[in-house]
């Protein structure tokens, strides 16, 4: 099962959520905060398989538009309203003219961007005069990761992925940029409904896991299962004490 199927599942959205990892309340809270209404228009950079920008307008009357990064995503966004829109881009070359937007939003995205100033530089032109920049992401509140999941950051490819960025981190990129912030917070509401889902969802992966024929060695990933459930745990435990966060930013162009 590749990213898109995997996206695109209806049992795995559902376990998860449309808006997994982040929280839509959050999100909502976050865009209320930053004024958007129905004469916005959004853009949401990594929109994923497109169900945000829905939200966003079945919570506020806005126009929204979403750039999606992986390609295959696109088949399973949803076309059902005139004022949504789907282009597959890089989030640092978005395809629209300079200051087209009243918004734009990044959520989970900056935890895998590279590029993150230009992506942050590209944000800040497509904003149009007074506009808003929201930022809503999982940040390392630590600066040692848990063992297995260390080990695997380290000596897999995960580490040309994954950045890990610190709250601290993200703020100056998003000042470097230039921007000034406005507003920023940790949201444990997010971590909260991060563990809830992965919660729910325990005992259905372990028991798929064990069962299954899944090998990753056999796809070049020099773990096992046992190593992959052992750092599922780790995981929820690093969301619980605090080794991994989530914070919100809001800043206006200077």
């Amino acid at each position: 099962m590749d990213v898109g199927e995997a996206a695109g599942n209806p049992m795995i959205r559902n376990a998860l959520g449309d808006s997994f990892p982040a929280s839509p309340e959050v999100t909502i809270r976050l865009c209320r905060e930053a004024g958007v209404d129905e004469y916005s228009h959004v853009l949401h950079l990594g929109a994923g398989v497109g169900t945000v920008c829905q939200m966003l307008v079945e919570a506020f009357g806005c126009k929204a538009t979403g750039v999606v990064v992986i390609e295959p995503l696109l088949q399973h966004c949803i076309y059902e309203d005139e004022r949504v829109n789907y282009v597959h881009s890089k989030m640092s070359e978005p395809p629209f003219e300079p200051g087209t937007f009243t918004h734009v939003l990044i959520e989970c995205r900056c935890v895998i961007e590279r590029d993150l100033e230009a992506a942050l530089v590209a944000a800040k032109q497509m904003l149009a005069p007074g506009g808003q920049l929201i930022v809503n992401e999982p940040v390392l509140s630590k600066s040692i990761l848990p063992k297995m999941i260390g080990r695997m950051v380290g000596e897999t490819r995960i580490n040309e992925v994954v950045q890990q960025r610190t709250a601290l981190d993200l703020g100056i990129e998003i000042s470097t940029a230039g921007f000034d912030v406005i507003d920023s917070r940790s949201e444990p509401e997010v971590i909260e409904r991060l563990l809830m889902k992965l919660n729910q969802i325990s005992m259905l992966l372990k028991m798929a896991l064990r069962f299954s024929s899944f090998n990753p060695q056999s796809d070049a990933f020099p773990f096992s299962k046992k190593d992959l459930l052992k750092a599922f745990d780790e995981f929820k435990k690093a969301l619980d004490d605090e080794t991994f966060g989530w914070h919100s930013w809001r800043a206006t162009p200077n």
